[in-house]
Order: C-alpha cells, then sequence, then structure tokens
C-alpha cells in the first residue's frame, strides 16, 4: 500500500508542472471583439472577426511591439494553404518588426526597447492581459515657437481614448521619454476624422487650442494638430509617427 500510495504522489508531482503551464496558458483568455487592442486597430478587427476570407482562416495571429506603450502598428497574419500556427505567429513578427524599422527610430520618443511579439494565437491572448494596453498609445512630437521666436520640439509618447472620432469628447496625455507627465488636453470630434483640440504643457505654463485631423497610412496611420498658443505662436502636434519622421514632414512651422 504504501509503495502504491509513493508511486501515485511521485506521478502526481511530475505532472503539476504540465498542469500549471496548462493553467497559465489558459489563463491569458480568449480574446473578444470589443477588446481595446481591436478598438485601437479597427481594419485589423474588421479583417479578424468579419472578413469572411480571414475569418475562416485555421490559424489567426496579431504581433504588436511591446511593452504596451510602444503598441502604435500591428501586423496580422493568416495561414494559408498549410501553415502552422508557429509559421504564422513568424510571420507576424517579421511583419510587425518590418513595418516597425520602416518608421525609424524610436528613441527621441521611448527610453524602453519596442520589440514586436505575438500577443493573440487563434482568438486568445498568448501574454498576460493585464500587460496590454487598455489605452492607445502612440509616439508624439510636439513642434512650437519658443517666446524667442525660435522652434522647438518636445518628444515623448501620448496615451488617449481609442475611439477618438467615434466618442465626442476624449482626453490625451503626453509623457517625455524618462516618463514624466508634461501635458494633457482633450480631443473633442467634429466628424469622423477631425475636430478641436486644446491642451496645457508644464504645469499650465505653455496652452494651445486648434483643430486635428486623423490621418490613414502616409507611412502610419496618424494624428496632426495645429493650433497656436495664448500669445499667437504656431503650434504642431503629431501622434503617431516617431520623432524624426514626424519633424520630417510636420516640423517646418
Amino acid at each position: 500500500m504504501n509503495r502504491i500510495l509513493g508511486l501515485f504522489l511521485l506521478a502526481t508531482v511530475a505532472l503539476a508542472p504540465a498542469a500549471m503551464a496548462q493553467t497559465a496558458a489558459q489563463s491569458q483568455g480568449k480574446a473578444e471583439r470589443r477588446d481595446a487592442i481591436f478598438l485601437r486597430f479597427p481594419e485589423m478587427a474588421q479583417r479578424y472577426w468579419e472578413n469572411t476570407e480571414t475569418n475562416a482562416a485555421s490559424h489567426k495571429v496579431v504581433a504588436v511591439p511591446m511593452p504596451r506603450q510602444c503598441a502604435f502598428v500591428y501586423a496580422d497574419s493568416y495561414s494559408k494553404g498549410q501553415m502552422s500556427e508557429s509559421e504564422v505567429q513568424q510571420l507576424a513578427v517579421s511583419n510587425c518588426n518590418r513595418k516597425l524599422a520602416e518608421l525609424g527610430p524610436l528613441g527621441e520618443n521611448y527610453s524602453v526597447d519596442c520589440r514586436c511579439q505575438v500577443v493573440i494565437s487563434d482568438e486568445h491572448y498568448v501574454v498576460p492581459r493585464n500587460t496590454l494596453p487598455t489605452e492607445s498609445y502612440g509616439p508624439v512630437s510636439i513642434f512650437y515657437r519658443d517666446p524667442t521666436g525660435n522652434v522647438a520640439r518636445l518628444n515623448g509618447l501620448a496615451r488617449y481614448g481609442a475611439l477618438i472620432g467615434r466618442d465626442r469628447s476624449v482626453t490625451f496625455s503626453v509623457d517625455n521619454p524618462r516618463g514624466e507627465r508634461v501635458c494633457e488636453g482633450t480631443f473633442t470630434n467634429d466628424g469622423p476624422a477631425n475636430g478641436r483640440f486644446s491642451m496645457s504643457c508644464f504645469g499650465g505654463k505653455f496652452g494651445s487650442n486648434g483643430t486635428y485631423q486623423s490621418k490613414t497610412g502616409s507611412p502610419n496611420d496618424h494624428i496632426i494638430a495645429r493650433g497656436h498658443t495664448g500669445q499667437g505662436q504656431p503650434v504642431s502636434m503629431v501622434i503617431g509617427l516617431p520623432a524624426q519622421l514626424a519633424g520630417g514632414l510636420y516640423g517646418g512651422i
């Protein structure tokens, strides 16, 4: 009897790590259509949940740059022919890294190393849900004229509501690369892809108002806001493009 009991205990101990690993994998949870990541990327949501061809794929994978503040681009891959789940995952990560590299260096906006990884595979999260963004993030650059008339630039990252253009009013904030909060503001939509903004920076020492547009592609979805300070000096804010690219496209205020 003791020998049988001992063998039973050994088997239980041997199986425990596998059972724990399986439980841990399942605990990440099932992806849902209204999850924040799909609200952030509506085109991806349409392909993942609604498009007849991609929705019927045997393997569906989403990759984004992590940690969460880096998730401003994505790549979604779907199996073709006899592709395995791991092959689709590798393709998604490769495509995501390519998109990220094409936008240019991120060092002026981020102090963390942004790396693409699989976050959803076959409708299940493969990373802990609490590591994913519950709001939208993106690199930001603010161009303005200082009191002497010279063009100054503030780089960092922005955090804002996922439903700009659908919600009437969406708040946003800007952190510098050190993670310090430097600006807060509001987007108020007048249409699906445009509206007005206001923001206050550096404890109220610098503020501006103006209009914004949401731009698709060219080369990445982004928001461009233009306005003036209280002293009438011009201000431009670009969310969704790294600093060098934003400066090349919109830095000449």
